[in-house]
């Protein structure tokens, strides 16, 4: 099994606006037929230290890591994952409101 978070800070005032992005892109139904895919979850915390950040992890279970090369390779990511209104270039900021970083990390599951 090959198991990939993507640990995203935002800004807590967006945060309800990215999880429903995160919510309606990533349903059960658009992901059923991309082959190797096991699930998806969905998870938040408010930082202890500073409320004014809520720190999500999007995490998606696959049969391996040449599935979800395959699936970030398709069609279908580029699609769901496509920012709309972004044909030009943009500094970063301007095109992901209320996000402060995002982090990716992919792990081999051992056991």
């Amino acid at each position: 099994m090959y198991i990939v978070t993507n640990t995203i800070q935002t800004e807590t005032a967006h945060s309800q606006k990215i999880i429903q992005q995160f919510t309606a892109g990533h349903t059960k139904e658009s992901m059923e037929a991309v082959e190797g895919f096991l699930d998806f979850q969905l998870m938040q915390r408010i930082v202890p230290e500073n409320p004014d950040i809520t720190e999500l992890v999007v995490l998606s279970r696959w049969m391996s890591k040449e599935h979800q090369k395959n699936w970030v390779n398709s069609q279908s990511f580029k699609k769901m994952h496509q920012r709309k209104g972004t044909d030009v270039e943009v500094p970063e900021k301007k095109k992901r409101s209320g996000i402060i970083s995002s982090t990716i990390a992919e792990y081999e599951v051992l056991t």
